[in-house]
Formats: structure tokens, C-alpha cells, sequence
């Protein structure tokens, strides 16, 4: 025969119950700590960390200032930096190396290159699709025109994986175009490869 709980036994069961639940919430919490974002951290892989983008991005803005391109030209050169394209297996956040690119860029202008606003790069994205199908020609092209030069940047990577461990070999490429001729006339290329064992990395 079945017994129906009583209404006294219903009030006895439920501080037992959340009693029971205080440790598993207890064991949720996360103590977070701050890192130098160029410092090895305990969550490693072979992938692209925030010490990668930020070193790239140093060594890029650094070596673009002092090419010819940019060193030997008449004035200040106006520079449309266009988002950074992500081919490789990595998730990365463009947006952010685009960032750093730029800001790295202003940070060493010394008056010598003028970084075009976001809402200009947008403009002067749409006006070279519609240039390259024919749409429009160049006297219509009035975003185009403010640009002296165009910064893109791409991401690759080859990747090789055994039963035990993980490789990535990565190259982030730049090159500045010449907004008018079309001629690429600086670029370079960093390359790093990582390897690590599964168990004790992300991918």
C-alpha cells in the first residue's frame, strides 16, 4: 500500500533538499585573476594567443613606418586599414587585430601617415566592389579618393594531429596597396608554428 507524504513531512524534506544544493554551488564559484596579456598563461595551445596579436601587430606597425612606402612619401600618407581576414581554423576576433593594428600605427605616426575613420574604410570598401564590377568609375568614387593607401592583413594556417599531440603552423600576412596604381608596394609576413600534447592544451 502506497503512503501519501503528510504535510509535515514535505516542510522537513525541503531544508534538507537545499542543504544538499549549497555545496554543489559553492563548487561553482571561480576566482579570477589578472594576467599580463603578453605573459605565458596557465590555458595554453597551439592557436593564436592575445601575446601573439599583440607582438604581430608591434613588429607590423614598426617595420611598415620605416618601409620606402611610407618613409620616402611626399606629405603625410592617408592609410584605409581594412579588416583583417581569418583563414585559418582558428576562431579569432578581427575586429581586435584590426584594432591593435591601428592604434599601433597612430601610436608611431610621428606626423608621417594619417589613419582614415572607420566609417570612411566602410565607404571605401563598397566604392572598390562596385569599381571592380564596373559600376561606377573612378571620377564617382569620392571615398576612394581620400585614401593614399589600403592596409590588409590575412590569416593561414596548416595544421597536422596525431592520437597524442597537435601542430599549427601560422602565417599572418600584411601588405599596403597603393590606393590609385593598384601596386603593392610593401609586404611581409610572420610566421610561428606551435606544437603541444592533447590533454594539457586547447586546440
Amino acid at each position: 500500500m502506497s503512503v501519501q507524504p503528510t504535510h509535515h513531512s514535505y516542510l522537513v524534506t525541503l531544508p534538507l533538499a537545499a542543504a544538499l544544493l549549497l555545496p554543489s554551488c559553492a563548487a561553482r564559484t571561480v576566482q579570477t585573476t589578472y594576467v599580463d596579456p603578453d605573459a605565458y598563461g596557465a590555458v595554453e595551445g597551439t592557436g593564436i594567443e592575445a601575446r601573439d596579436v599583440r607582438t604581430v601587430a608591434s613588429q607590423m606597425a614598426s617595420e611598415l613606418m620605416a618601409s620606402p612606402a611610407v618613409s620616402g612619401f611626399a606629405g603625410t600618407a592617408r592609410i584605409a586599414v581594412l579588416p583583417v581576414e581569418n583563414r585559418s581554423r582558428f576562431l579569432i576576433d578581427q575586429e581586435i587585430f584590426t584594432t591593435l593594428i591601428t592604434d599601433m600605427l597612430i601610436q608611431n605616426a610621428a606626423g608621417r601617415l594619417a589613419i582614415l575613420n572607420r566609417d570612411i574604410v566602410d565607404q571605401i570598401m563598397k566604392e572598390r566592389e562596385m569599381k571592380r564590377s564596373g559600376q561606377v568609375d573612378a571620377g564617382q568614387l569620392q571615398a576612394l579618393a581620400g585614401a593614399d593607401f589600403f592596409l590588409e592583413g590575412e590569416v593561414r594556417s596548416l595544421s597536422a594531429s596525431s592520437a597524442a599531440a597537435q601542430s599549427d603552423y601560422v602565417v599572418i600576412r600584411f601588405q599596403l596597396t597603393n590606393a590609385e596604381t593598384g601596386i603593392v608596394v610593401w609586404s611581409n609576413s610572420y610566421q610561428m608554428k606551435k606544437e603541444g600534447s592533447w590533454g594539457v592544451m586547447y586546440q
